[in-house]
């Protein structure tokens, strides 16, 4: 995979979307932990004749048969052994440089000598897509197999989340993680019975998380997504350092990959998985939200009811880098979040701080679709995605990442999750399995 770009990406308003086109791409990755390098090359038999190589330290060599580079499989190349025979000797081809086919080729270490040197042998490297070589695991975890209820101390407030193992888990490989938000209202015991991403979990080897909302502060079970939702909103809760926090504790107490860290949440569990692809895309790969909108921003249609739907800005970031999204939302939906956006009163106490207004604002579904494929540079070509048919993916995104819009044919609010057509955590996976941080 190529080394990402280091770019930030602003937003402005964005005008009238009549049709919005929806997308996705994926990125191709190798697959397993840490890859060592190619078997050491070994040099050819001297031929006489040849001009006397130099170079590397290595011996003069005197224009024999190449030796043969170290191949590297599954990974990244690493900076390795040097190779003895150096520079090129007459009569001789240079060796190929090693080259993982999950990843970036990296500096030629290893790569064999021209004449009759000794090969170098490839530095070992970790595979896109794998485990990453680099993870210390602990020794021991009190972690179990199945749920875990675990409390942890962030931002001075006691919170809760549960942590859920699969049976495949053995604390030696680091293990990629979910962490899935709960509606407005729900508990993370709730969305791990209706998400689908335990059984997701327990079928691939990912840990899924399941957090609480701040009791104390969001005595309505909200997440402080942006200008959603109430209490959590008012109180200012900080969400995204409590999902920080929860990273943090999982790397000190299981053999995780911290390079395969995913989000995902259903309604105001959605919009905070929103929040934390514009707030925490240093710590989290890629994210899947589901019947929400992304609302980082100003809700322009609080106080403003000439502003609508289709022209409404609701989501502002600065990201670091361009981030994955696979978005779920039900296609017939006119109230709580309806698919072509509106002001909806059934969140009318959803309102900002201080602010007079009637109701939560969103985007359209197709809106908020384009503006994360602006996010991530992708052209405005959209394409069937082969792994699910409710699924639109935009082509050409920046650095291998996919931006998706599935919309599933239901009216009912977190209708997809038990769905069986939408298959969300096993979309979303498809996805995610290919994602890493750079």
């Amino acid at each position: 995979m190529p080394s990402p770009r280091n770019a930030r990406f602003v937003i402005a308003r964005w005008s009238a979307i009549a049709s919005a086109v929806i997308w996705l791409s994926a990125c191709g990755a190798g697959s397993g932990g840490g890859d060592t390098g190619g078997s050491t090359g070994t040099g050819g038999t001297p031929a006489t004749g040849g001009i006397t190589g130099t170079g590397g330290g290595g011996l003069p060599a005197t224009g024999g048969t190449p030796g043969t580079g170290g191949h590297a499989t599954g990974g990244i190349v690493g900076t390795g052994g040097t190779s003895t025979g150096g520079i090129v000797g007459t009569g001789g081809t240079a060796g190929g440089a090693g080259h993982g086919p999950g990843g970036a080729a990296g500096a030629g270490s290893g790569t064999g000598g021209n004449g009759a040197g000794t090969g170098g042998t490839a530095g070992s490297g970790s595979g896109t897509g794998g485990s990453s070589s680099s993870v210390t695991c602990p020794a021991t975890t009190m972690l179990k197999s199945g749920d875990n209820s675990e409390t942890i101390t962030s931002n001075g407030d006691s919170r809760t989340f549960i942590v859920h193992v699969p049976s495949s888990y053995s604390n030696s490989t680091p293990a990629p993680v979910i962490i899935d938000f709960h509606p407005l209202g729900g508990s993370g015991s709730q969305q791990e019975g209706s998400s689908g991403w335990k059984g997701q979990c327990d079928s691939v080897g990912c840990i899924a998380v399941f957090p609480d909302s701040d009791k104390s502060k969001a005595s309505d079970n909200s997440w402080n997504a942006g200008y959603c939702c109430d209490n959590a909103e008012k109180n200012k809760v900080d969400d995204v350092q409590f999902t920080r926090d929860i990273i943090k504790w999982l790397e000190t107490n299981a053999c995780v990959d911290p390079k395969r860290i995913y989000a995902s949440g259903g309604s105001n569990g959605g919009g905070m998985s929103y929040k934390v692809a514009c707030d925490a895309a240093d710590v989290i790969a890629a994210v899947a939200p589901v019947d929400f909108r992304c609302v980082t921003g100003t809700d322009p249609l609080a106080q403003a009811s000439s502003v609508t739907a289709s022209n409404q800005m609701t989501c502002s970031c600065k990201l670091p880098r361009p981030i994955s999204v696979v978005a779920y939302d039900e296609g017939s939906d006119n109230s709580i979040v309806p698919y072509n956006g509106a002001q909806t009163p059934s969140l009318a106490t959803d309102c900002p701080p201080s602010g007079s207004c009637q109701g939560i604002g969103f985007a359209s579904a197709k809106v908020n679709a384009a503006i994360w494929a602006g996010f991530d540079g992708c052209g405005t070509t959209t394409m069937a995605y082969s792994g699910n048919s409710i699924c639109q993916q935009y082509s050409g995104c920046m650095d291998n990442t996919t931006v998706m819009l599935c919309t599933n044919n239901s009216s009912s609010h977190l209708a997809a999750y038990s769905s069986g057509t939408a298959k969300v955590a096993a979309t979303a996976w498809g996805v995610f399995k290919d994602q890493t941080l750079p």
